[in-house]
């Protein structure tokens, strides 16, 4: 045997030895059979009491909620820091997806806040300057908002610029 045919056999006995490890790991994992107990309050599901957290969660549902729904005639939504180039490709668009790859991420500051880092996809269909049908995907990895906070009792407040 030459030292090619050794590696080879060499690499073919070190990927089943991974695939025996592995199936044994998968085999003695312990899952349970029996029925669920009911959920129990965690750290996690509790409310938070910090206001940075709080209004992130405010945000968070906002930006959702602006990207829910298909644009219709390329009206993105306002409030909410989305600006699309579409007009040098396009004449005419008829609808707009979005997709969010990461929330934008909230810092508080006097009265107000600014989020960025976000991550935001818009496919664009319609008509382009050629007059034939186009589907166009724009993203941005700085996908920015700003605006008012106040957040108070538990409760966040935002008004998105």
């Amino acid at each position: 045997m030459n030292r090619r045919g050794a590696w080879i056999v060499g690499g073919a006995v070190a990927v089943a030895i991974l695939l025996v490890g592995g199936m044994w790991v998968w085999q003695t994992t312990d899952v349970p059979t029996g029925p669920r107990s009911s959920p129990t309050p965690t750290v996690a599901s509790a409310p938070p009491s910090d206001p940075t957290a709080l209004a992130q969660r405010a945000l968070d549902e906002h930006l959702e909620g602006c990207t829910a729904e298909e644009a219709a005639g390329g009206a993105v939504p306002e409030g909410c820091g989305i600006r699309i180039p579409w007009g040098t490709e396009f004449a005419a668009v008829d609808s707009v997806r979005f997709r969010i790859e990461r929330m934008p991420l909230l810092q508080l500051s006097d009265g107000g806040f600014v989020a960025d880092g976000g991550i935001l996809v818009a496919t664009v269909s319609g008509t382009g300057q050629d007059s034939a049908p186009l589907t166009q995907t724009y993203r941005t990895e700085s996908w920015t908002v700003r605006g008012d906070a106040t957040v108070s009792d538990g409760e966040a407040r935002l008004q998105v610029w």
